[in-house]
């Protein structure tokens, strides 16, 4: 991904998901700049949406067998790294702590998948024309050439998780985690979560 993509990315994340922003009383995007070097560490390819050069929708899958992009990953790594001792994260226990609400993996599945559909997000403003479905088939097909049988897909409330269940992916696991995701969710401290699973 472009530096010039990686900004629109982080715009598009921090403007759809808290991320830990609240909890840690970050005071800019700090968060989803964090976010968004974990997708860039796992994913092993991306599908684009762009209009007018503008990046407003992405998605990804990783392969849990690769041995590719090692150099890139480890780059990742360490951005990741620099990025959590920013002092623009006021409480970093707090940032931990909803990241590891929504690792919420059971330990019976976690072998079990060839990979996982890393990020799927579209611009609000495009949603409902099946732009969003387009993408993540796009990812199923190539996971599917990358000898792939099978990947798990994280979502939560705050998504429109209804679109893995319409491309015939079927809900393995729902949990409950805590949350500050007002803007999608009004004003709650709980969602529902769920992993999906897609046989390829």
């Amino acid at each position: 991904m472009k530096i010039k993509d990686m900004k629109q990315a982080v715009f598009l994340l921090s403007k759809e998901w808290n991320l830990g922003k609240k909890e840690s009383g970050a005071t800019n995007n700090i968060c989803a700049w964090i976010y968004l070097m974990e997708i860039l560490e796992e994913t092993e390819k991306f599908v684009y949406y762009k209009e007018n050069g503008k990046l407003l929708g992405f998605a990804g899958y990783s392969n849990n067998s690769s041995k590719k992009h090692i150099l890139k990953k480890k780059i990742y790594t360490f951005i990741k790294k620099r990025l959590y001792k920013s002092k623009s994260i006021k409480d970093i226990n707090a940032l931990h702590e909803y990241n590891n609400n929504y690792n919420y993996m059971p330990e019976n599945l976690k072998e079990k998948y060839g990979g996982e559909v890393s990020i799927l997000i579209l611009d609000s403003s495009l949603r409902g024309k099946g732009i969003g479905k387009k993408m993540l088939s796009n990812i199923f097909e190539l996971a599917k050439k990358d000898n792939i049988k099978n990947l798990y897909i994280y979502t939560d409330d705050s998504c429109n998780y209804h679109i893995y269940e319409n491309l015939g992916c079927n809900r393995v696991y729902e949990t409950i985690v805590e949350n500050k995701e007002d803007e999608s969710l009004g004003n709650t401290l709980t969602e529902h979560a769920y992993i999906y699973e897609k046989n390829l």
